[in-house]
Formats: C-alpha cells, sequence, structure tokens
C-alpha cells in the first residue's frame, strides 16, 4: 500500500527558513545591565552599617562604666575638723595682759569664749556726745599693744545706752549713737596700728542694759562700751 505525498496547491507556500546563525544570535540572552543608583546603594548600606556597629559600641561601654560606678564603693566623707578650743592658759595670759593694761575704771570680765573689757561712758565720752575723750588715748594705747601681740585675737566692740531717749541734730536715736562710739573707739585703735580686719563693731542702744533702768547710778552704768576679745571668731 502506498502513501501518496500531500498535494500542495499552487497557493501554498513554503514557510521561510533562517538562516542557522541568526537564529541562533536572537536566542542569546542580554546581559541585564545595573541600575544606574545601585553604587549608591551599597554606599548607604555601608554607612548604615558603620554607624550601627558605632551605636553597639557606646552601648556596651556606657553599660561596662555604669557597672563599674556600681562596683566602686563611695569615698568616705571627709572628716569634719573639730573648732580649735581655747588653751586656759592662753585665756588666763591673756587676762592678765589687760588687767595690766587698763586702770581700775575699766572692768576685766573673763566669760565662757571671751574676755570682756567695759569702759564707762564718763572714761571715753562726754554724755550724749561720740568723739573719744583725749585723756583716754594711754590706755587705749596699751590695749592696742596688746591686741598687736597677738594677731590671731578678733576683736569686737560694742555700744550701749540708757533707756533715755537721745533728741539732738546729730543723733535721731541711742541705737545711732551707740553705733557711732563703738565706730569713733575702732577707729582710734586702727590709728594705733590694729588691722580693721580684727575688728567689728555693733550697736545695740537700749536694748541690752546690765543693770534695771530705775535710777541714775544704774543707767549710768548701762551707758558704756565693750570690747571683746576672742582667740576664734568673734562673738557677736
Amino acid at each position: 500500500m502506498s502513501h501518496a505525498a500531500p498535494l500542495r496547491t499552487a497557493g501554498d507556500e513554503a514557510p521561510e527558513r533562517l538562516p542557522l546563525k541568526k537564529a541562533a544570535g536572537s536566542l542569546r540572552f542580554r546581559k541585564k545591565q545595573p541600575p544606574a543608583d545601585a553604587g549608591n546603594e551599597i554606599w548607604l548600606l555601608t554607612l548604615t552599617d558603620v554607624f550601627m556597629l558605632l551605636m553597639v559600641c557606646f552601648v556596651l561601654l556606657f553599660g561596662l562604666s555604669l557597672q563599674k560606678q556600681k562596683e566602686t564603693p563611695a569615698a568616705p566623707p571627709a572628716p569634719v575638723a573639730a573648732p580649735a578650743q581655747q588653751a586656759p592658759q592662753d585665756t588666763d595670759a591673756l587676762e592678765k595682759e589687760l588687767l595690766a593694761a587698763v586702770g581700775r575704771d575699766v572692768t576685766v570680765e573673763k566669760r565662757a569664749t571671751h574676755i570682756v573689757l567695759t569702759f564707762p561712758e564718763r572714761i571715753l565720752f562726754d554724755s550724749g556726745q561720740a568723739e573719744v575723750k583725749g585723756d583716754v588715748g594711754p590706755v587705749l594705747e596699751k590695749v592696742a599693744a596688746v591686741i598687736l601681740s597677738r594677731p590671731a585675737l578678733t576683736v569686737a566692740i560694742h555700744g550701749h545706752t540708757d533707756d533715755r531717749p537721745i533728741h539732738s541734730r546729730r543723733y535721731a536715736s541711742n541705737w545711732e549713737l551707740s553705733v557711732d562710739r563703738a565706730t569713733r573707739v575702732a577707729r582710734a585703735l586702727v590709728g594705733m596700728g590694729i588691722e580693721p580686719t580684727q575688728l567689728s563693731i555693733r550697736g545695740f542702744g537700749q536694748d541690752r542694759p546690765l543693770h534695771a533702768n530705775d535710777g541714775d547710778e544704774s543707767r549710768m552704768k548701762n551707758r558704756r562700751v565693750e570690747i571683746q576679745f576672742s582667740l576664734g571668731p568673734s562673738n557677736a
């Protein structure tokens, strides 16, 4: 049995065959080109990694420092130095020097922390005035010599009055008079070589009487200037 070949009609044309080389070339894959910003993406990724690494290192170092602080014991507070106490022999020697420097009209009293010289008004001033009398100069010079021999001394000068109100153009109150009197005594001592830094002044007016203001004699005792000597800080 024979097979008949398919019949071609006049209109049928054979399919066009491509050359072998051209067909093979059309089957090659084209190489994919990287995007234009690929280099920037790589650079950004690298920089981000560096920053992350630095942050991790910082956190680790910070944690180690905190741990070290917790483990290190706190230093104990520095001991506070106790205030220097006056030696009894120093106070006694100072009292003897002051007793030798002043006369009978000036009292010398040793108190708990200092020694006090009390000058009555009549020795230093005229009534209602603050000018230091000239004849008290030698006594103040002896007092100044004691202060000069003891640079560590602090000296507080306090002015006091009685309770009788003062009426003058210069002083509106007893307090102003007491301050001026203490100031004049301090100036006299400075003029004799005492350093102003060793001196302090205060005026109390009639507020700190020694006696009740119930008579002329008690009022006279209340009008005074006190000079307080201390080997430590001055006592107000």
